[in-house]
């Protein structure tokens, strides 16, 4: 155009790379200015923390053994309750100080990508993995109450649920493992509290109740070859009863069955956690490689360690690690973080 000149190309290369770099700031700032936001929340006292394990059941530790099937623990580790028994299910208060939640927020906030494996219907989560140099005290603290050698841990997991954001029913086992090696215990920490929404949900959990084989009951299938493909008893529905007596289940997830005996079909229960900072909970997702049910379930499931991430209200942080037979197979090198080594 006449009276115009062209913007030589080193301007123009110089003024997007300063846009770039403009976003970039941008982003670590908000990203900063969102852990100092989840940081600055009151953190619970004594007499709240009490008050939130209190609403849990309490089984006596003296009557903890290991069953031969699942890992045995440390049942002597400070702050152990047991919630549920059969499958057990363990709450570790103050398992993390909020001085280390804090941390791990920190180096994990600005290596987040969205967790993958699953479709964004069913996940919609980012995390990060943390390098394993970086949390060998966490890893050594954790190993005291697993009765495990470090190396059997798998690196230390970090994610983040945003406003809305969840994780559907799953399992922890994994698939495409080499034989007799898998997850044998899931244990996460909370890194904030959250006064609405995240709580994990155990999903089928066993139950004594007896069953009225009505349409519209809750039930959990046995024989939907849910229980060998690795998949575990999801809930569902009772949609029909048919006149041989056995049953059309809808389930929770969208999937469905016909014509279902009725020996097959399970009464459950659920139970919800709520995240508390520091508070860890332990399960145990798999069997041991020595166990005979092992070999009966594929990537040696427990199938009533179903669970889900509850839609979150307040965004929700929490770490995780899990315990193989041997080392990790699932290695997830982490990235290095440069911050403070926990």
């Amino acid at each position: 155009m006449e009276g115009s000149a062209a913007v030589p190309a080193w301007l123009l290369n110089r003024q997007h790379a300063k846009a770039i770099g403009e976003a970039s700031r941008k982003k670590a700032a908000e990203a900063a200015a969102e852990r100092e936001s989840t940081r600055r929340k009151a953190p619970a006292s004594k007499l709240e923390k009490e008050a939130t394990l209190s609403q849990y059941p309490s089984i006596p530790l003296s009557e903890y053994a290991s069953d031969g099937d699942h890992l045995a623990i440390n049942a002597d580790y400070p702050g152990l309750r047991a919630i549920h028994r059969d499958p057990w299910i363990f709450l570790v208060s103050d398992l993390l100080s909020r001085a280390e939640c804090e941390e791990l927020m920190v180096k994990a906030g600005p290596h987040f990508q969205s967790s993958g494996g699953y479709s964004n219907n069913f996940r919609t989560s980012c995390e990060c993995r943390v390098a394993r140099h970086e949390t060998q005290r966490l890893h050594a603290r954790y190993a005291k109450l697993l009765n495990v050698p470090v190396g059997s841990l798998e690196a230390a997991k970090v994610s983040r649920y945003r406003r809305d954001e969840f994780f559907r029913n799953h399992v922890d086992v994994l698939s495409g493992t080499d034989f007799l090696e898998n997850r044998i215990a899931t244990l996460f920490v909370y890194l904030n509290d959250c006064e609405a929404g995240g709580e994990t949900r155990f999903l089928s959990l066993p139950s004594q109740r007896s069953l009225e084989y009505a349409v519209g009951e809750k039930v959990c299938c046995l024989s939907t070859g849910r229980d060998v493909d690795g998949e575990g008893d999801y809930p569902g529905v009772i949609r029909a009863v048919l006149e041989d007596g056995s049953v059309d289940v809808d389930f929770d997830d969208g999937d469905e069955v016909a014509r279902v005996p009725r020996s097959a079909v399970r009464a459950y229960e659920t139970l919800e956690v709520k995240p508390a900072q520091g508070m860890g909970v332990l399960f145990f997702p798999g069997y041991l490689p020595s166990s005979p049910k092992a070999m009966r379930f594929r990537n040696q499931l427990d199938r009533y360690t179903v669970h889900e991430g509850c839609v979150a209200v307040d965004e929700k942080w929490v770490h995780q690690s899990w315990v193989w037979p041997s080392h990790p197979q699932a290695h997830y090198d982490g990235v290095e973080t440069g911050a403070v080594g926990l």
